[in-house]
């Protein structure tokens, strides 16, 4: 069986262009980004006290770390905010700031990673029908739960009234601890289910979905994650379930960042060198995730996410 889906998943990985309307899609969006990070990178330039003067180091290590979060992101389905909130908090960004931000970031690198997902999903699914069958039926669902937890929240209890960094810690630790522990009891790749989702399965998708939306609200991350959980969870194929993880993730942060920009506190000198860096890192995430395979990936993805929940906890709990 494992060799079977390698097979496949070569097959895919060197067939073929993305299908016209997905090219242009893509396209279209990489012209508009550059647009609006020239235009944002204008607006730094001209009012430098509203973001501050960024030395080139500075802007340097924005931009590699736009392009490491959001190569995990959309490799693993994990958010790029476990990667960009930490750091932010480090840096001495407020919560508030920390949080805008790393949604803001994530609009460019995590759409820019579900565009790939989708153009390989279209590819794939000539080799590999029953696996992709629900995939937009998935997406659909997921998506519209997500976004009304998100606005819901952000209506409703905008402030969770909690220790944020304490909160995405223990969040990620359980994350990578359920990733890392089916990924060692099970190291062959299976080719996933081939049934259709039922009732009850759909209606719990919807449930993640609602809760990853309010958690996302929070803490910039939480949708993908507990989406891939559920999908691996009830047999869906893991390059299935980071799918539809990125995908639902940056219509999410989508949905989110009018919000907190209408709020001015998205630290824009920061946007504008990691954005580009995540754009770069979602456009050639799903290769990496391919190339990769299944086990290593998810123990990559694990552990990474385990070492960024530790220092916070070490420090809360030893302080």
């Amino acid at each position: 069986m494992s060799s079977r889906v390698s097979m496949l998943r070569l097959k895919a990985f060197v067939g073929g262009e993305s299908p016209g309307n997905i090219a242009v899609m893509r396209l279209v969006f990489y012209v508009l980004s550059i647009i609006i990070l020239l235009v944002l990178g204008e607006q730094v330039i001209n009012d430098p006290g509203a973001g501050g003067y960024l030395s080139l180091t500075k802007s340097l290590l924005y931009f590699l770390m736009g392009v490491v979060a959001a190569t995990i992101a959309n490799s693993t389905g994990a958010g790029g905010g476990i990667v960009f909130l930490p750091i932010f908090i480090g840096l001495g960004f407020s919560p508030i700031e920390s949080l805008s931000t790393s949604i803001a970031i994530q609009c460019f690198g995590m759409s820019s990673g579900s565009l790939a997902w989708i153009a390989y999903h279209e590819r794939e699914r000539r080799v590999l029908p029953e696996q992709w069958r629900n995939f937009y039926l998935m997406l659909s669902v997921a998506i519209l739960s997500s976004c009304v937890g998100i606005q819901l929240t952000l209506k409703l209890l905008p402030d969770p009234y909690l220790d944020i960094e304490l909160v995405f810690s223990v969040f990620s630790l359980f994350v990578g601890a359920y990733i890392l522990q089916r990924a060692l009891r099970n190291r062959s790749e299976s080719i996933g289910r081939s049934n259709a989702l039922g009732a009850q399965e759909m209606l719990g998708l919807a449930m993640v979905g609602s809760i990853g939306g309010v958690v996302t609200s929070w803490i910039s991350v939480g949708v993908g994650e507990l989406l891939l959980i559920y999908l691996i969870a009830i047999g869906v194929r893991l390059n299935v379930a980071v799918a539809v993880a990125v995908c639902v993730s940056a219509v999410s942060v989508l949905s989110a960042i009018p919000h907190f920009m209408a709020e001015r506190v998205v630290s824009l000198h920061v946007l504008v060198f990691a954005a580009p860096g995540a754009l770069i890192g979602g456009f050639v995430a799903r290769y990496i995730a391919t190339w990769l395979g299944a086990h290593k990936l998810k123990v990559a993805a694990s552990c990474w996410i385990i070492l960024s929940s530790l220092p916070h906890l070490i420090f809360y709990f030893f302080k």
